[in-house]
């Protein structure tokens, strides 16, 4: 029993001196030790992994989208710009043109010579035709059969057979009034008025 009793005393010694008792008001902490977490498994990190590889493509993708909508949008933009300039352009250079009154019918008799005259002439406005009646009146008396052998001239608008050739009726007849008055009407258009001298 003695060794029982040894045995038990041992024990109990043992135990105390292991457990130390802290009486209230004992500041004696026992710090923990440092925190280790479990890795994460790496079916966790793959879909992590998945996932903000995800987030990224989408947003290179939205952020290409936005940036060809951007370049449409200016493309639309550009091309809208250029063609207010166009017409703008195009507007200005109308202004800018002068503008041939419409001939109006002159009161000349039907088949007349004085209508030949005034069809010849009206493509340049009515200027042109008045023009084209008082020469015509002046130089030949609306006779298309008018010689003068002062030049020599001849016909309607009494041209230098030299003149006449150079025109593009040149190879007509210069006595038919139409040839006569196209030339002249051509003539005019060209150079204007200073080639007569009925004015």
């Amino acid at each position: 029993m003695l060794k029982f009793m040894t045995l038990v005393a041992a024990l109990v010694t043992a135990v105390v001196t292991a457990v130390s008792v802290h009486p209230p008001g004992s500041h004696t902490h026992v710090q923990p030790g440092p925190f280790h977490p479990a890795p994460p498994s790496r079916m966790i990190m793959s879909e992590n992994a998945d996932h903000w590889q995800q987030v990224a493509n989408k947003q290179q993708a939205d952020d290409e989208a936005a940036a060809r909508a951007a370049a449409e949008a200016q493309a639309a933009a550009d091309a809208k710009a250029a063609e207010e300039a166009r017409q703008a352009a195009a507007a200005a250079a109308a202004a800018a043109k002068p503008r041939v009154q419409a001939a109006q019918p002159a009161a000349v008799p039907q088949g007349s010579v004085q209508e030949i005259i005034v069809r010849a002439f009206s493509p340049y406005g009515q200027t042109a035709v008045d023009w084209g009646l008082r020469v015509a009146g002046c130089e030949s008396g609306y006779n298309p059969r008018a010689y003068n052998p002062a030049g020599p001239y001849y016909g309607l608008f009494q041209f230098l057979m030299s003149t006449f050739m150079n025109t593009p009726y040149g190879n007509q007849d210069i006595y038919d009034p139409y040839y006569n008055a196209a030339a002249a009407a051509w003539k005019y258009s060209v150079s204007g008025p200073g080639a007569w001298g009925c004015k």
